[in-house]
Protein backbone atom coordinates (compact mmCIF):
# COMPACT_ATOMS: atom_id res chain seq x y z
CA UNK A 1 0.00 0.00 0.00
CA UNK A 2 2.86 2.34 0.78
CA UNK A 3 4.42 1.62 -2.62
CA UNK A 4 1.16 2.53 -4.45
CA UNK A 5 0.99 5.96 -2.75
CA UNK A 6 4.64 6.56 -3.54
CA UNK A 7 4.11 5.64 -7.21
CA UNK A 8 1.09 7.96 -7.52
CA UNK A 9 3.04 10.81 -5.93
CA UNK A 10 5.97 10.22 -8.30
CA UNK A 11 3.62 10.15 -11.33
CA UNK A 12 2.05 13.46 -10.29
CA UNK A 13 5.48 15.01 -9.62
CA UNK A 14 6.94 13.84 -12.94
CA UNK A 15 3.82 14.96 -14.86
CA UNK A 16 3.88 18.42 -13.25
CA UNK A 17 7.61 18.79 -13.92
CA UNK A 18 7.13 17.81 -17.57
CA UNK A 19 4.25 20.28 -17.98
CA UNK A 20 6.33 23.10 -16.46
CA UNK A 21 9.28 22.22 -18.70
CA UNK A 22 7.16 22.20 -21.85
CA UNK A 23 5.59 25.52 -20.82
CA UNK A 24 9.01 27.06 -20.19
CA UNK A 25 10.26 25.94 -23.60
CA UNK A 26 7.21 27.00 -25.62
CA UNK A 27 6.66 30.44 -24.02
CA UNK A 28 9.57 32.13 -25.88
CA UNK A 29 8.48 30.48 -29.12
CA UNK A 30 4.91 31.75 -28.81
CA UNK A 31 6.20 35.17 -27.71
CA UNK A 32 8.37 35.46 -30.81
CA UNK A 33 5.33 34.91 -33.03
CA UNK A 34 3.41 37.86 -31.56
CA UNK A 35 3.89 41.35 -33.05
CA UNK A 36 4.43 43.48 -29.93
CA UNK A 37 4.02 46.80 -31.79
CA UNK A 38 0.61 45.69 -33.02
CA UNK A 39 -0.42 44.82 -29.47
CA UNK A 40 0.72 48.22 -28.24
CA UNK A 41 -1.39 49.95 -30.87
CA UNK A 42 -4.51 47.98 -29.94
CA UNK A 43 -4.20 48.43 -26.18
CA UNK A 44 -6.53 50.98 -24.61
CA UNK A 45 -4.60 53.56 -22.64
CA UNK A 46 -7.46 55.39 -21.02
CA UNK A 47 -6.66 58.86 -22.33
CA UNK A 48 -9.44 61.41 -22.20
CA UNK A 49 -9.96 64.59 -24.15
CA UNK A 50 -10.16 67.88 -22.26
CA UNK A 51 -11.93 70.70 -24.08
CA UNK A 52 -10.04 73.89 -23.32
CA UNK A 53 -11.96 76.05 -25.82
CA UNK A 54 -14.78 75.31 -28.25
CA UNK A 55 -13.22 77.64 -30.83
CA UNK A 56 -10.52 80.30 -31.10
CA UNK A 57 -13.23 82.95 -30.88
CA UNK A 58 -13.92 82.16 -27.21
CA UNK A 59 -10.41 81.08 -26.21
CA UNK A 60 -8.53 83.17 -23.61
CA UNK A 61 -4.97 84.28 -24.37
CA UNK A 62 -3.61 82.14 -21.52
CA UNK A 63 -4.18 79.14 -23.83
CA UNK A 64 -2.14 80.70 -26.64
CA UNK A 65 1.36 81.63 -27.73
CA UNK A 66 2.33 84.30 -30.30
CA UNK A 67 3.62 82.77 -33.55
CA UNK A 68 6.62 85.14 -33.46
CA UNK A 69 7.70 83.58 -30.14
CA UNK A 70 7.45 80.10 -31.66
CA UNK A 71 9.75 81.16 -34.50
CA UNK A 72 12.47 81.54 -31.85
CA UNK A 73 11.92 77.99 -30.55
CA UNK A 74 9.46 75.83 -28.60
CA UNK A 75 7.56 77.35 -25.64
CA UNK A 76 6.38 75.58 -22.51
CA UNK A 77 2.91 76.51 -21.25
CA UNK A 78 0.94 75.16 -18.31
CA UNK A 79 -2.65 74.87 -19.53
CA UNK A 80 -5.01 75.17 -16.56
CA UNK A 81 -8.60 73.97 -16.75
CA UNK A 82 -10.48 73.86 -13.45
CA UNK A 83 -8.28 71.88 -11.06
CA UNK A 84 -6.22 70.33 -13.88
CA UNK A 85 -2.87 71.54 -15.12
CA UNK A 86 -1.65 70.15 -18.44
CA UNK A 87 2.05 70.67 -19.19
CA UNK A 88 2.36 71.50 -22.87
CA UNK A 89 4.95 72.55 -25.39
CA UNK A 90 3.99 74.68 -28.39
CA UNK A 91 6.26 74.77 -31.41
CA UNK A 92 6.61 74.91 -35.16
CA UNK A 93 7.43 71.97 -37.40
CA UNK A 94 9.11 72.83 -40.71
CA UNK A 95 8.11 70.63 -43.65
CA UNK A 96 9.53 71.70 -47.00
CA UNK A 97 9.75 75.35 -45.94
CA UNK A 98 6.17 75.45 -44.61
CA UNK A 99 5.65 76.01 -40.87
CA UNK A 100 3.03 73.94 -39.04
CA UNK A 101 2.05 75.04 -35.50
CA UNK A 102 1.78 72.10 -33.09
CA UNK A 103 1.42 71.40 -29.38
CA UNK A 104 1.89 68.25 -27.32
CA UNK A 105 1.28 67.13 -23.76
CA UNK A 106 4.82 66.87 -22.38
CA UNK A 107 4.19 63.89 -20.09
CA UNK A 108 6.00 60.74 -21.25
CA UNK A 109 3.59 57.90 -21.94
CA UNK A 110 5.91 55.41 -20.23
CA UNK A 111 6.19 56.57 -16.64
CA UNK A 112 4.94 60.16 -16.58
CA UNK A 113 8.28 61.99 -16.65
CA UNK A 114 8.49 65.39 -18.38
CA UNK A 115 9.94 65.14 -21.88
CA UNK A 116 12.39 67.61 -23.43
CA UNK A 117 11.90 69.03 -26.93
CA UNK A 118 14.66 68.56 -29.49
CA UNK A 119 15.48 70.30 -32.71
CA UNK A 120 16.30 73.88 -31.78
CA UNK A 121 14.21 76.50 -33.59
CA UNK A 122 11.90 73.91 -35.16
CA UNK A 123 10.57 70.89 -33.28
CA UNK A 124 11.74 67.53 -34.58
CA UNK A 125 10.97 65.38 -31.56
CA UNK A 126 11.25 64.83 -27.82
CA UNK A 127 13.37 62.80 -25.43
CA UNK A 128 12.58 61.47 -21.98
CA UNK A 129 15.45 61.85 -19.50
CA UNK A 130 14.09 59.18 -17.13
CA UNK A 131 14.18 55.97 -19.18
CA UNK A 132 15.39 57.06 -22.62
CA UNK A 133 12.22 57.08 -24.71
CA UNK A 134 12.59 59.04 -27.95
CA UNK A 135 9.68 60.57 -29.86
CA UNK A 136 10.01 61.75 -33.48
CA UNK A 137 7.49 64.03 -35.18
CA UNK A 138 6.21 62.59 -38.46
CA UNK A 139 6.92 65.17 -41.17
CA UNK A 140 5.59 63.17 -44.11
CA UNK A 141 2.09 64.41 -45.11
CA UNK A 142 1.27 60.82 -46.17
CA UNK A 143 2.22 59.42 -42.75
CA UNK A 144 5.25 57.60 -41.36
CA UNK A 145 5.10 53.83 -41.02
CA UNK A 146 1.52 53.82 -39.79
CA UNK A 147 1.78 57.10 -37.87
CA UNK A 148 -0.17 60.23 -38.75
CA UNK A 149 1.30 63.47 -40.09
CA UNK A 150 2.68 65.57 -37.17
CA UNK A 151 2.25 62.69 -34.69
CA UNK A 152 5.06 62.53 -32.09
CA UNK A 153 5.55 58.76 -32.25
CA UNK A 154 7.89 56.49 -30.27
CA UNK A 155 11.13 55.78 -32.12
CA UNK A 156 13.08 54.25 -29.21
CA UNK A 157 12.72 53.32 -25.57
CA UNK A 158 10.02 51.82 -23.37
CA UNK A 159 7.18 54.32 -23.98
CA UNK A 160 4.09 52.37 -25.12
CA UNK A 161 2.51 55.07 -27.30
CA UNK A 162 2.94 58.42 -29.00
CA UNK A 163 2.88 61.67 -27.05
CA UNK A 164 -0.62 62.94 -26.52
CA UNK A 165 -1.44 65.72 -29.00
CA UNK A 166 -3.03 69.05 -28.28
CA UNK A 167 -5.31 70.34 -31.04
CA UNK A 168 -4.34 73.88 -32.03
CA UNK A 169 -5.77 76.60 -34.24
CA UNK A 170 -4.33 79.90 -35.45
CA UNK A 171 -6.13 83.21 -35.13
CA UNK A 172 -4.33 86.38 -36.08
CA UNK A 173 -0.77 86.13 -34.81
CA UNK A 174 -1.46 83.55 -32.05
CA UNK A 175 -1.62 79.75 -31.80
CA UNK A 176 -4.43 78.58 -29.48
CA UNK A 177 -4.79 75.25 -27.69
CA UNK A 178 -8.34 73.96 -28.17
CA UNK A 179 -8.37 70.35 -26.97
CA UNK A 180 -5.82 68.27 -25.08
CA UNK A 181 -5.50 64.55 -24.44
CA UNK A 182 -4.49 63.55 -20.93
Amino acid sequence: MVDENRRETLKIFIGATAALGIGALTTPLVGSLINVNELKAKTAYGSIEVVLCESVDNCPEEYSVPIDELRKGPKFVLLKKGTMAIPAVFGLVNVGGKEYPVAYNTVCTHFGCPVNPSGGKYLIGFSCPCHGSQFIICTNPNGCDGHAFLEAYVSAGPAPRSLRPIKVAVKGDRVYALRAEI
